[in-house]
C-alpha cells in the first residue's frame, strides 16, 4: 500500500506505518532475544527496498532502532542482513534525519571491523554530512574526525570500549545466578524450622521459641509483676 498509517504515520511511498503498531513492535524489540526472535528475524528479513524506506520513516526508523540493540545471545547474528543492508546503503540514509539516527544505532551494535566499514562509507558523502545538522551530529557521535585522522588510534579506542561493555554484560548477566534466594531464611522459619530468631533465642539461654531477646527478671513485657518482700513489722 501507500501512504500513512490509519494510525498517524507521515506517508512513505510503499510502506505503511502505524503510530500504535509500530510502537507496539518497537517494545516488542526491546525485550530479549528469546522473546523477541520471531518479529526480530521479521524485520531483519525484510528486502532493501522496503528496509531502506522503513530507515527514512520517522516512525519505522524507531522500529529498526530498536531492532538494532535487542539484547541476547543469536540477536547480533539475526541482525547480520540487516546491517549489511545499512552500511552498504549509508550514502542514501544520510540525506535523511531518521536515516542518521539508524545508522548511529547500526554502528553502536557493530563490532570494530564492521564500524570501519561504515565508516569507510560515510567518507563518500562527508560533504554532504556536514552541510546538515543531523549529519554533523552524526559524524560528531562516531568520532569520524578522529578516525579520519588517526584511524589505528580510534581503533584502539573502539576496541577498549568493547571490552568494557562486554566485561559489564557478562558481569550483570551472571549477578542473577549468583545471587542467593530472597528471603530463604525466613521462609525457612515459617515452614516449620527453626528461624533465625529461634536460634538466637535458644543461643541466649533466654526468652521464647521465636524470641531472639532475653525475658526481664520480672518476666515478658506486660506480664503481672511478682510481689515484693512484705514490709517490716514496727517494733512492738
Amino acid at each position: 500500500g501507500k501512504g500513512g498509517g490509519k494510525g498517524g504515520g507521515a506517508p512513505a511511498a510503499g510502506l505503511v506505518v502505524g503510530n500504535l503498531g509500530s510502537r507496539i513492535l518497537e517494545a516488542l524489540l526491546t525485550l530479549p532475544y528469546a522473546e523477541s526472535r520471531a518479529a526480530l528475524h521479521s524485520v531483519c528479513s525484510l528486502p532493501p527496498s522496503p528496509l531502506l524506506e522503513a530507515a527514512r520513516h520517522p516512525l519505522a526508523s524507531r522500529v529498526l532502532e530498536a531492532a538494532l540493540r535487542t539484547p541476547g545471545e543469536g540477536a547480533a547474528q539475526a541482525r547480520e542482513p540487516l546491517q549489511e543492508t545499512l552500511r552498504s546503503n549509508a550514502a542514501k540514509l544520510v540525506r535523511s534525519r531518521a536515516g542518521c539516527f539508524v545508522l548511529g544505532a547500526a554502528f553502536d551494535a557493530s563490532p570494530t571491523a564492521a564500524q570501519e566499514s561504515l565508516l569507510a562509507a560515510l567518507a563518500a558523502s562527508e560533504a554532504e554530512l556536514r552541510g546538515t545538522t543531523h549529519g554533523n551530529a552524526l559524524l560528531r557521535r562516531l568520532r569520524f574526525d578522529h578516525y579520519k585522522s588517526h584511524p589505528g588510534s580510534w581503533a584502539s579506542m573502539q576496541e577498549r570500549a568493547q571490552r568494557k561493555r562486554d566485561s559489564f554484560a557478562e558481569l550483570f548477566a551472571a549477578e542473577p545466578a549468583a545471587r542467593p534466594a530472597r528471603g530463604s531464611k525466613q521462609r525457612r522459619g515459617k515452614d516449620g524450622g527453626e528461624g533465625k530468631a529461634g536460634r538466637e533465642g535458644k543461643a541466649s539461654g533466654g526468652g521464647s521459641a521465636g524470641s531472639g531477646a532475653r525475658c526481664p527478671p520480672d518476666g515478658p513485657k506486660g506480664a503481672p509483676k511478682r510481689p515484693g518482700p512484705p514490709p517490716p513489722r514496727p517494733p512492738p
